[in-house]
């Protein structure tokens, strides 16, 4: 899918302001989070870590060799680098969280930005929301663009290293559902 550098800047303010029910596509896809730790914790580091690479798809030349990282969180830079030494322990669980649903290593992390290029249609997705569930899960929202398959292992290595102990999904649904869902 195509993201427009314009998508990018509607797509990065809703990291942090839920977006307008007039403004939601017809279908959502979401993803049940179950976080070790603090919800809002958990939140407040996967909404930082997407807001700093959206804002380098919006500002970056993606031609150049390597994307700078000085301005994404330095624990996501160490789990991408499968550092055993400084990085968190929750990115370093949600690391083989994910090592053990997907049978994967850590992301490259030049190659995880990469998927950010918006010249490339590589990222099947894109943020819509994030809701707390009455059990105290959350609940990641995505525009897929209405598609039940889409490419979502980048979105996935991010829930996990946030400090997910699962992520269940996709599952498709209309905007009603997202609406009555309060924001976490």
């Amino acid at each position: 899918m195509l993201h427009e550098i314009e998508d990018l800047e509607l797509e990065r303010s809703r990291t942090y302001e839920r977006g307008e029910f007039s403004s939601a596509p017809p279908l959502l896809a979401y993803f049940d989070l179950t976080v070790e730790g603090d919800a809002a914790v958990y939140a407040g580091r996967l909404r930082g870590a997407l807001s700093a690479v959206l804002a380098l798809a919006i500002s970056e030349d993606f031609a150049s060799e390597d994307i700078p990282v000085d301005t994404v969180p330095e624990w996501f830079v160490g789990v991408c680098r499968g550092d055993d030494g400084p990085t968190e322990v929750f990115a370093r669980d949600g690391s083989e969280h994910y090592s053990e649903q997907t049978g994967g290593g850590p992301w490259e992390l030049q190659n995880w930005l990469y998927r950010f290029d918006p010249d490339l249609e590589v990222r099947g997705w894109s943020w819509w929301d994030l809701t707390a569930l009455p059990d105290g899960r959350l609940r990641m929202w995505a525009d897929t663009w209405g598609e039940p398959f889409f490419s979502w292992e980048d979105l996935r290595w991010l829930l996990y290293t946030c400090g997910a102990g699962a992520v269940e999904g996709p599952v498709l649904a209309k905007p009603e559902v997202w609406a009555q869902e309060t924001s976490a």
